[in-house]
């Protein structure tokens, strides 16, 4: 009688348990009770260490976890004496984990679906730059632009453009690299732009500046190559091309040139009027300056656009005008940041500056521009540190160094 009630009891515990860890105990196929194990096994691990709290990992260079001691089913209702069975083990217990591995293998899809899916993942570039660590990697690196003065590389991948296209053609062409370098002395020196050589720290170096041409140069070539010649070109037409590259090289850089000195005479105005009468000027002035500026030098503009549109350098000339007003307008400070009490507003600087601007800046740009029959005086580079007086330019030797081919 006692057996039955332990037996009775036995089958109200798997039946609680099972209903614990959500196993059917409805008859199915082989397959389906097989899976239903499996999901048991599984979720009565899970409980137990959600019971018996935290699991420690049983790899194979850790220690065996320690089992406490269990009694088999039978031996308890048999009344037996509770000794440790054979499952007990660690041996056992490393069958038992190695089932429990077995079983979660079975749980994740097949290598072949795995395959498939991962076949099916398109990379994206603009994905990959989001998380990329290039520019931390490169951060604090050194960057050469060596690239920038490296005309002998060049000249050499000319050459080799030129062999290549003159292998069409019947005989052999006469373009050197010799040759062309002293296409490139020539044109540096006809087109004037070894003046920006001699301007001391503006970086317009020799080897620059040859680089500039031959990257219009290179830019220009393909026209030799096509028509009749098969690909024979002479030097005397890629003399032709250096010569009109420098000029387009010296138009660029005359107006960079004043387009950056034009900038620095604005920085200076803005400078000189918080040094002089800082604490008397509002808060909105620094805002309007820069419109102030321009509005006054565009009035006098208009005054030259006869002169200057139809000149090759026009838009250097245009800037030329503004770095002229602006070093005028910071001459006279001391007239547009005199106070008479109080703090200054924007509205009274606009109007001593276009008050200025129009009486005496006027007359040092007329005296810039405008020549003999009221043609325009010939205009020439100047370096970036020159300022404009009443008179014209002020500079000194400081300014200038040597030229690479001036002795």
């Amino acid at each position: 009688m006692k057996s039955a009630s332990v037996r009775k009891g036995g089958v109200v515990a798997v039946a609680a348990l099972s209903v614990a860890v959500g196993i059917d105990l409805t008859p199915q196929p082989a397959h389906a009770q097989f899976r239903g194990l499996a999901a048991g096994i599984l979720g009565a691990a899970i409980g137990g260490m959600m019971i018996r709290g935290p699991h420690y990992p049983t790899h194979s260079y850790a220690a065996p976890r320690p089992h406490a001691p269990r009694y088999s089913s039978s031996r308890r209702s048999s009344g037996g004496s509770g000794a440790a069975s054979a499952e007990d083990t660690p041996a056992s217990s490393d069958s038992g984990d190695q089932r429990g591995s077995k079983v979660l293998a079975t749980l994740a899809p097949p290598s072949k679906v795995q395959v498939a899916v991962l076949k099916d993942v398109v990379p994206n570039a603009a994905l990959g730059a989001v998380g990329s660590t290039d520019d931390l990697n490169r951060a604090g690196a050194a960057q050469s632009k060596e690239g920038e003065r490296d005309y002998i590389s060049r000249i050499e991948k000319m050459l080799e453009r030129f062999r290549a296209q003159q292998q069409r053609s019947t005989g052999e062409g006469d373009i050197t690299a010799h040759g062309i370098e002293t296409a490139l002395d020539n044109a540096i020196t006809e087109a004037k732009l070894d003046t920006f050589e001699t301007f001391l720290g503006e970086n317009w170096s020799a080897e620059r500046l040859r680089v500039m041409i031959l990257d219009l140069v290179d830019a220009q070539t393909g026209q030799l190559f096509d028509g009749t010649n098969r690909g024979r070109v002479a030097m005397s037409d890629l003399d032709g091309i250096i010569r009109k590259s420098a000029r387009a090289v010296h138009a660029r850089l005359f107006e960079t040139s004043e387009l950056l000195a034009a900038n620095r005479s604005s920085a200076l105005f803005v400078q000189r009027l918080y040094q002089l009468n800082g604490d008397l000027t509002s808060g909105v002035v620094r805002e309007g300056v820069e419109r102030m500026l321009m509005k006054s030098a565009g009035n006098i503009a208009t005054g030259f656009d006869t002169l200057t549109k139809r000149d090759d350098n026009a838009f250097a000339l245009r800037y030329r005008l503004q770095r002229i007003v602006f070093d005028c307008l910071s001459e006279n400070m001391a007239k547009i940041a005199a106070a008479d009490g109080g703090a200054m507003t924007g509205e009274e600087i606009a109007k001593r500056v276009g008050d200025i601007s129009s009486s005496e800046c006027k007359s040092w740009v007329t005296l810039q521009f405008v020549g003999d029959a009221g043609k325009l005086k010939p205009q020439e580079p100047m370096p970036l540190r020159a300022v404009w007086t009443a008179t014209g330019p002020k500079d000194d030797p400081s300014m200038y160094g040597r030229a690479s081919g001036i002795l």
